[in-house]
């Protein structure tokens, strides 16, 4: 059974249509991160699901219960979704154990307390229930947070931005704990970033939104490898184009030469394409009569990201730093690896 199925959601603010026929579908114990730019729609869609955000039209069925449609619209606190926002939203005059049991009324006081430890204990903070929240680090309060929710035991967990207040080094710890603590769960949750790699890591499947639409959903792989959009893989990362006029069944002409295809192309002979090479899918060798030109060197870490210019255009080279040695103005040798091309009109 799916844990979430959104059908033809359309949302409106004002005279502005925010949400445009939108679907998506969430399988149990699926972690699906909705990714995009500010204003796409992402934390309206979420509000939407909790029942926060009215003037809606469409369907919203969470576990196989109808919490939105035509006919239907079910409360906020009677719908089971576990809320969890980037600002933490603890009350600052409750201890730990207080905040977690907030939501926890209608417990006698011995499942409350039994509910509150075992939450605790999931999230790794069982000696800190008698701490107030300006006590706690921010990773320490979004693990509050996270107890809280998961104390109300609800069907379909929705974070808004969770981690985007916290250090890089809590942040992605985190995110791998969480991540950890929902599938042991097997809870299904729907996840709002602006972050590829936030979403990388922590979501099953990406659904990357534009203008108040799914433009595309799959495994992160297929995103970033297989982008059915230039929209689509300019935003999964960093991309280069070449442009190749097709040649004949299974080939390109280029300016790095003939291009073999692994498929049959479609396109008739001499159409003109923009081949998608992630800087990656280049390989940069020095030489001292390449056609070729190193014009600049990022440092990156493990990596360094290498500006070449090649034939009156430039591209981007990403090299591990084992690989160093590169000098600014050295000649080189430019080729395109042996991978799956990604072609756009």
């Amino acid at each position: 059974m799916s844990a979430l199925v959104v059908k033809n959601l359309n949302c409106f603010y004002q005279e502005n249509k925010i949400l445009k026929n939108l679907d998506i579908n969430l399988q149990d114990n699926e972690i699906v991160c909705l990714l995009g730019e500010s204003g796409c729609g992402k934390t309206t869609l979420l509000r939407v699901v909790a029942g926060l955000q009215p003037d809606t039209t469409g369907d919203i069925t969470i576990n196989g219960n109808v919490v939105d449609s035509d006919n239907v619209n079910v409360a906020p606190e009677k719908r089971k979704v576990g809320l969890i926002f980037q600002d933490y939203a603890l009350f600052p005059h409750l201890n730990v154990f207080d905040n977690v049991a907030f939501s926890l009324t209608k417990m006698s006081k011995e499942e409350k307390k039994k509910s509150v430890e075992e939450v605790l204990a999931l999230v790794q903070l069982s000696d800190y229930s008698e701490r107030f929240p300006h006590q706690l680090s921010g990773g320490q309060q979004q693990r509050i947070a996270i107890a809280r929710a998961l104390a109300y035991q609800p069907e379909l967990m929705l974070l808004d931005e969770p981690f985007s207040n916290l250090d890089q080094h809590v942040r992605f710890q985190l995110i791998k704990d969480i991540r950890l603590l929902l599938k042991k769960r097997a809870m299904s949750a729907l996840f709002v970033t602006h972050s590829k790699e936030e979403g990388f890591a922590f979501a099953d499947k990406i659904a990357l939104m534009q203008s108040g639409k799914i433009i595309q959903i799959g495994v992160p792989q297929q995103l970033y490898n297989a982008p059915e959009s230039r929209y689509v893989a300019d935003f999964m990362g960093k991309s280069n184009y070449v442009e190749v006029q097709v040649a004949g069944p299974n080939s390109y002409q280029s300016a790095f030469g003939l291009l073999n295809s692994e498929t049959v192309i479609e396109a008739p002979k001499g159409t003109t394409l923009q081949l998608l090479i992630r800087p990656e899918q280049l390989t940069l060798t020095v030489c001292e009569y390449g056609p070729a030109n190193i014009i600049e060197i990022d440092f990156l870490g493990a990596f360094q990201q290498l500006t070449v210019s090649f034939k009156n255009k430039n591209y981007l080279v990403k090299q591990n730093n084992q690989q160093a040695g590169y000098q600014v103005g050295d000649k080189a040798e430019l080729i395109i690896t042996d991978h799956s091309f990604v072609l756009f009109s």
